[in-house]
C-alpha cells in the first residue's frame, strides 16, 4: 500500500497489519474509501449477491456516468491544470475473472434505466459503441465535427453534420485488439486515445487525405483483458509515449462463486437511475469546481507523494491530474461544485488501488535471475542501450522480446529508468540506468 493512501485518515476495514503490508505481493486490495457516494453504493450492492468484482463495478460505474456528466464543468488550478471527469480504464484479469460481469449491471443500468428516463424527458443521451476501437479515425468520427464543403455553383454548402453532443462512451471487452493494432504501421488509435484523454478532447490529423476531424469531445472508455494478453501485446512504444499513463489499470477477480444470482430489483435500478440523471443535469450546467479547505490541505499533504510517483514510475507520470478527475466526478454525482475531503479522500483510494494493481500485474512473484544479472551490470555501467544489454548482459542467449518485457517490468517496480542520449550523429539512443 502507497504511502499517499497511508496519509488518509480513514480506517482500514478487515484488514491486518501483516496484509496491508503485504501488498501489493498479493492480489491488490481495496481501501473501503474507494466506495464512497452512489458509485460505491451502487458498486457494493450490484455485487453483494453476483460473482461480480466490486472495483470493477466501481470503475465502470465511473468511467460511465463520467461520460454522461461531460465536460461543462471541471476544476482549474492555474492556468495549465484543467480535469473534468473523464477517464479511460482497462480491467485486467484472467479469462474467468469477471470482467464482463462487472459491467453487466452497470450496462443496464445506463442502457435500461438512465437512458429510458432520458429519452421520456427528452434529453440527449450519450453516444455508446461496444467497440471495436480500430482506428483513430475511426474513434474521431463517432464525435466528428461538421464538414463543409461546396455545391456545383459554389456556394458554402454542409457535407456532414457532424454529431452535436460529442460525449461518448466505449465498452471495448476485447482490449488486446486495440493493443495489437496500435502497433500496425500507420495506425492511429494511440495516438487518437491520447488526444482525446487530453483536457481539449480534439484529435484532427495533419492528413491530406479527408479524415475525421473532432474538437471538444468527451470520450471514455473501459477495456477488458488478460494480464498475459496486456504482457504480450503493450509494446514499448506504448509503454513509454504516454499511452499507459493515461489509462486507469485495475485488476479484477471473481470475487465468490454465486450459482443462481438474482436480478438487482427494477425499482432499485430506477432510484439510481433517477438519483444520476440530477447528478448529470446539475453537471451539464457548466459549473467551475473549487477545493474546501480541508480538501485544499489534504491536496497539499499528498501531493509531493504523488509527485515522486510521476519521477519514479512512467504509468503514474499523470498521477495528481488523474487523482483530481476522481474526485471531480465524485463531488459531480454528489451534485456540488465544492470538492470535499471525502471526495479527495475516495479519489486517492481508487487511485492507490490502480498503482497496487499496475504493481501486482508487473511484479515478480519470485526472485528473477535476469533482474539480479541486470542490475548488477548496471551499478557498472550506469547506462546500456538494449542492443548492449543484449549482448554484454545477456550474451545474445535471451530473445530480444523478453528482454523488452524484463524492461518494462523494472521500469514499472521504479528499478530503472529509460532516457533519450544523442548518439552519434543526430540519431538518438534510448539507454537504461538505475534509479537513485
Amino acid at each position: 500500500m502507497s504511502a499517499v493512501i497511508k496519509q488518509i485518515p480513514v480506517r482500514i476495514e478487515d484488514y491486518t497489519a501483516d496484509e496491508t503490508e503485504s501488498l501489493p505481493a498479493e492480489f491488490p486490495k481495496p481501501h473501503d474509501a474507494c466506495f464512497y457516494g452512489i458509485a460505491g453504493r451502487f458498486a457494493l450492492e450490484a455485487s453483494k449477491e453476483s460473482e461480480a468484482n466490486p472495483m470493477g463495478v466501481l470503475m465502470h460505474f465511473l468511467s460511465w456516468s463520467g461520460a454522461y456528466l461531460g465536460n461543462q464543468s471541471a476544476l482549474h488550478l492555474g492556468d495549465t491544470v484543467t480535469a473534468h471527469p473523464r477517464f479511460m480504464v482497462v480491467t485486467v484479469g484472467t479469462s474467468g475473472a469477471g470482467k464482463g460481469t462487472a459491467a453487466s449491471p452497470v450496462r443496464k443500468l445506463m442502457h435500461e434505466h438512465v437512458n429510458t428516463r432520458l429519452q421520456k424527458m427528452s434529453l440527449p443521451t450519450i453516444n455508446y459503441r461496444d467497440g471495436p476501437m480500430s482506428t483513430g479515425e475511426g474513434l474521431a468520427y463517432a464525435v466528428r465535427d461538421p464538414v463543409m464543403g461546396v455545391d456545383k455553383e459554389g456556394n458554402p454548402t454542409v457535407i456532414d453534420e457532424g454529431v452535436k453532443d460529442k460525449r461518448l462512451f466505449v465498452l471495448e471487452e476485447e482490449f488486446a485488439a486495440v493493443l495489437q493494432a496500435s502497433k500496425r504501421l500507420g495506425n492511429t488509435i494511440s495516438a487518437a486515445i491520447r488526444r482525446f484523454y487530453d483536457p481539449s478532447g480534439s484529435y484532427a490529423p495533419m492528413t491530406k487525405t479527408a479524415a475525421a476531424t473532432a474538437t471538444n469531445a468527451h470520450v471514455g472508455f473501459v477495456g477488458h483483458i488478460t494480464a498475459d494478453e496486456l504482457m504480450r501485446e503493450l509494446g514499448d512504444t506504448e509503454y513509454t509515449n504516454g499511452f499507459t499513463n493515461r489509462i486507469l489499470w485495475v485488476c479484477i477477480n471473481r470475487s465468490k462463486i454465486v450459482v443462481y444470482p438474482p436480478k438487482m430489483p427494477s425499482e432499485t435500478m430506477e432510484s439510481y437511475a433517477a438519483e444520476l440523471i440530477e447528478a448529470f443535469r446539475f453537471a451539464q450546467q457548466g459549473h467551475s469546481l473549487t477545493l474546501s479547505a480541508d480538501a485544499r490541505a489534504l491536496y497539499g499533504s499528498v501531493a509531493i507523494e504523488l509527485a515522486k510517483q510521476q519521477e519514479k514510475y512512467s504509468f503514474a507520470e499523470r498521477s495528481r491530474l488523474q487523482v483530481l478527475r476522481l474526485a471531480v466526478a465524485f463531488a459531480l454525482l454528489d451534485k456540488t461544485n465544492v470538492i470535499q475531503q471525502e471526495h479527495l479522500i475516495a479519489a486517492l483510494a481508487v487511485w492507490d488501488y490502480c498503482t497496487d494493481s499496475v504493481s501486482y500485474l508487473f511484479e515478480e512473484k519470485t526472485i528473477n535471475p535476469n533482474e539480479e544479472k541486470l542490475l548488477h551490470a548496471l551499478k557498472i555501467n550506469p547506462a546500456m542501450s538494449q542492443t548492449q544489454i543484449y549482448k554484454s548482459v545477456f550474451g545474445s542467449n535471451m530473445e530480444s522480446k523478453k528482454i523488452g518485457q524484463l524492461l518494462k517490468q523494472m521500469e514499472a517496480k521504479g528499478k530503472i529508468k529509460r532516457e533519450e542520449t544523442q548518439g552519434a550523429g543526430k540519431r538518438k539512443t534510448t539507454v537504461f540506468s538505475l534509479i537513485d
